[in-house]
């Protein structure tokens, strides 16, 4: 397999991915920085120029398949591998919601702190910033509750929800530790103390 991908949420959770699930696996680090995503030879490759992207030569069918998104390309390996998967139809079910909440609501509305505070081209009033930085806090504190009665997620087990999640939760590890999310931040030490996690964690160019 080949994965491109960059020092991103998105592309540590698709490099935590690969790792986590122990495949054979090729790893590209794109600098964005310097428009690596938008040069000709990677266009080819994923047409929307960004990252990460997931060749994996022996695809379904025996079929090369080329596969865009962090969420999908964790789904994916998680599926062909059989590693990360929920087991009981219960944890399975908590499973597609956090992967769903995750992909809809809390990887944008991280992404929306860091755009309005640093990559606006004008000043943002702060009460915009405070109102999604408020919003990111429920979100986990709603997966605090959840994991005051389990250590991961969906359970016992470590599933794609929470590599999904973790790489939400450590881009803004400040702003949740802050709330005074005690399980999360425990959870939290869990998934970053492993080692697959660790590598994936840290892309250089």
């Amino acid at each position: 397999m080949q994965l491109y991908t960059a020092g991103t949420g998105n592309g540590q959770r698709a490099a935590i991915a690969v790792n986590e699930c122990g495949v054979t696996c090729s790893i590209h680090v794109l600098n964005l920085a310097q428009g690596d995503q938008k040069k000709p030879e990677y266009l080819k490759i994923n047409p929307t120029g960004r990252i990460p992207t997931l060749i994996d030569p022996e695809g379904p069918d025996e079929k090369p398949l080329t596969l865009y998104q962090s969420w999908a390309i964790l789904i994916y390996l998680a599926e062909k591998t059989g590693k990360l998967r929920a087991h009981s139809p219960l944890a399975r079910a908590r499973t597609f919601q956090w992967v769903a909440e995750g992909a809809s609501d809390m990887a944008p509305t991280a992404q929306n702190i860091f755009f309005l505070g640093n990559r606006m081209p004008e000043k943002v009033p702060d009460s915009a910033i405070k109102f999604y930085e408020e919003r990111l806090a429920t979100q986990f504190r709603a997966a605090d509750q959840q994991l005051a009665h389990s250590p991961y997620l969906t359970g016992n087990e470590i599933t794609i929800a929470d590599i999904g999640l973790y790489p939400i939760y450590a881009g803004r590890k400040p702003l949740i530790d802050g709330a005074g999310l005690k399980n999360v931040a425990a959870w939290g030490e869990r998934i970053g103390a492993r080692p697959a996690v660790q590598k994936g964690m840290k892309l250089e160019s």
